[in-house]
């Protein structure tokens, strides 16, 4: 049975992650668009490219190192024990402790080794492979790592090199060869981001798709409030919307979903999921209790390839509901397209 992190336009991977992670600037990119792709390591590897490229532009990242080293001149601090070991043995220098601004950050690392990796790669496509050699003409004091010991977790971004985030992630695809070729040369997400990362890769582009494109009915991840004050016991879990809508006097609440299958099968019948319709619907119910306005749901399914349901609606206790699927398996085009239908429900 297919799963809907089974296979997705190639290109929609590099969408989904610019979204999620705000790091990239679209226009660095506009190249891609005309671009086709015969495998996942050559979208990589363009995306590593144009990202280089636009980095080159703006000045790689640097960071203040510290450094020691003997000079006839003196440069931040004199080791006093060190100087006169040289002094023992004849010499003139002053041994010096320095800081010193320098391009060989661990970012810089990471791009230059997974860089050298992807030319390496078969897959690669030779104009791609041009394009990072130009850019690593550059980074020629640049220090390589060992790709099985890089600090994944140690990266730290802010507004400075908020750039840097989406490439790190690129990166990290690359070198784990996590994006899978099934035995059509389809693209598998499965072992890229499987379970809650995929889900929450998923839901957060949505999210951030919305912030982008729909401003106005300011989109937020909220927290719904059961509404019972303090007297709430600590055993009820927390109501954290993944994506609500709001324009004047109408609301949406949107539940993304990108795992598993859309319906399932009671005594021979197709449902939905009971879990995730009461999830949507108490989210619904509790949201109603405190807006003075619409209070509709959503379930927005990643669309699978058995799938048949496209989209239906329901009223059920004075709330409308809705099922979608959103099919990741087109041009973005017509991705954006649906995203903005739905929100043309509330704007």
């Amino acid at each position: 049975m297919s799963r809907a992190e089974d296979t997705v336009v190639i290109k929609n991977i590099y969408y989904m992650m610019a979204y999620a992670f705000k790091a990239i600037d679209i226009a660095d990119f506009k190249r891609l668009e005309v671009e086709s792709f015969g495998n996942v390591l050559d979208l990589l590897a363009a995306i590593l490219a144009a990202g280089l490229d636009a980095q080159r532009r703006r000045g790689f990242e640097r960071e203040y190192q510290p450094r020691e080293e003997d000079l006839m001149r003196m440069r931040g601090r004199i080791d006093i024990a060190d100087t006169m070991r040289l002094r023992m043995r004849q010499r003139q220098d002053l041994h010096c402790v320095f800081d010193e601004r320098t391009e060989d950050t661990y970012k810089n690392q990471v791009l230059k080794t997974t860089a050298l990796y992807l030319l390496r790669a078969p897959e690669v496509d030779a104009q791609r492979k041009r394009d990072l050699k130009r850019s690593l003409v550059l980074m020629q004091d640049v220090s390589l790592l060992d790709p099985q010991r890089i600090a994944w977790g140690s990266m730290r971004y802010h507004r400075n090199n908020r750039s840097y985030q989406i490439l790190m992630n690129v990166c990290y695809l690359a070198l784990h060869e996590l994006l899978l070729r099934d035995e059509r040369g389809e693209v598998r997400l499965a072992d890229v981001l499987s379970g809650d990362s995929l889900h929450r890769l998923y839901e957060k582009f949505i999210l951030e798709y919305y912030r982008k494109h729909w401003s106005w009915l300011h989109p937020a991840a909220r927290e719904i409030d059961h509404g019972i004050g303090d007297s709430a016991p600590d055993f009820l879990p927390r109501m954290l919307t993944d994506v609500t809508l709001a324009n004047g006097d109408k609301c949406l609440i949107i539940d993304a979903k990108c795992y598993g299958t859309i319906l399932g099968t009671h005594y021979d019948k197709e449902i939905l999921s009971p879990a995730n319709l009461n999830q949507i619907f108490s989210y619904v119910m509790h949201a109603a209790n405190a807006y003075d306005g619409e209070v509709s749901g959503m379930l927005l399914y990643a669309k699978t390839e058995d799938a048949e349901l496209e989209s239906e609606s329901w009223l059920e206790l004075g709330h409308t509901y809705h099922v979608r699927t959103l099919d990741l398996n087109q041009d973005f085009a017509g991705i954006a397209a649906q995203l903005d239908a739905i929100a043309g429900l509330v704007g």
